[in-house]
């Protein structure tokens, strides 16, 4: 298997692993928290939904999100501009308690159809390419708060490529930010319905 193809099976079972997850996430358990200071589980998967959507759409291709179209902008809580990085406590819980998770897999589904038929349609040597991310994410208002500024310019993995190569390439973008990123919070959302629910992940 070449290279394209492992990003591919590999962001096929970050959308089989979110499915695992919401399949047993009730509307109760989509405002509900390990505790009062923990995130909702409804906003670290609409999180994970945003994260790869931005990722893939605004800091690599530097083409509209699907989010800012139809029917995605039109939902309640789905298009709350950001990505969640650097939300408040009380932010996260307003956000959680207007999404409808129907519409939430619908539209995590849709991101990674689109993130798996772009990854197919690149050539090996386009996932040494450094996107200009900051220059992509100048428009919008929601990527110039501090918080979020914060978050994507640090990290192991951040500092190391800029130090070697002066920015992050495709490939760490996607095995990353779109990979490992969204593992960690299907790890973080098992371990809190697990909490709540006495249900094994």
């Amino acid at each position: 298997m070449n290279a394209i193809g492992m990003l591919v099976q590999q962001l096929e079972t970050v959308n089989v692993r979110f499915h695992h997850v919401a399949s047993v996430v009730t509307p109760e358990l989509v405002t509900a928290s390990a505790g009062p200071r923990s995130n909702p589980v409804g906003f670290l998967m609409w999180h994970m939904a945003r994260t790869q959507d931005w990722a893939v759409h605004t800091a690599m291709r530097n083409v509209p999100e699907l989010v800012r179209s139809a029917p995605w902008s039109t939902m309640p809580g789905i298009s709350t501009p950001g990505i969640g990085t650097g939300f408040g406590n009380e932010e996260a819980r307003e956000l959680a308690g207007r999404l409808q998770m129907p519409q939430l897999i619908r539209y995590a589904d849709a991101v990674s159809a689109a993130a798996i038929q772009w990854v197919q349609s690149l050539d090996e040597r386009d996932l040494d390419s450094i996107p200009d991310v900051a220059a992509h994410d100048a428009p919008f208002a929601e990527y110039q708060t501090p918080g979020f500024q914060a978050e994507m310019d640090s990290g192991p993995e951040h500092d190391e490529a800029v130090g070697k190569s002066g920015g992050q390439p495709v490939w760490l973008y996607l095995t990353s930010v779109c990979v490992t990123h969204l593992h960690r919070h299907l790890g973080e959302v098992d371990l809190t319905l697990g909490i709540l629910t006495g249900r094994a992940g």
